[in-house]
């Protein structure tokens, strides 16, 4: 697999709420746990790899203990489901990608970054 991130990944817990429109014009909300994040995106946690699709455009809300951390748009770029040595399941979810960040929410994310001890390779 030829690896197209470009951004180093920061382990980071975050809550993101997900709003999706349903094939009857309605909206599903959904909130899910963060895992980790980069200058580009972040990774969210959940079993059903059936709730996205790639190239997917949605509405998210990234919370970090009641502060808004971002709210726009993303793009699903990513599914995966991640194993260990003994092929146990042990995360599987989405990557999703910022459409057009702002200017204080790329300096916001810089400083979580650096603050982050976490490396994800």
């Amino acid at each position: 697999m030829v690896e197209k991130r470009k951004d180093d990944r920061r382990q980071y817990y975050l809550k993101t709420i997900i709003k999706k429109a349903t094939p009857d014009n309605a909206f599903c909300i959904m909130e899910f746990r963060t895992t980790n994040l980069s200058m580009g995106g972040i990774f969210i946690s959940t079993e059903d790899l059936s709730l996205f699709e790639l190239g997917e455009e949605i509405d998210i809300l990234v919370d970090d203990n009641g502060d808004r951390f971002y709210e726009g748009k993303a793009r699903i770029v990513r599914s995966a489901r991640i194993f260990n040595e003994d092929s146990t399941p042990i995360e599987s979810g989405f990557g999703l990608m910022f459409l057009e960040p702002g200017k204080d929410f790329i300096s916001m994310i810089e400083k979580t970054i650096i603050r982050s001890q976490s490396i994800i390779i």
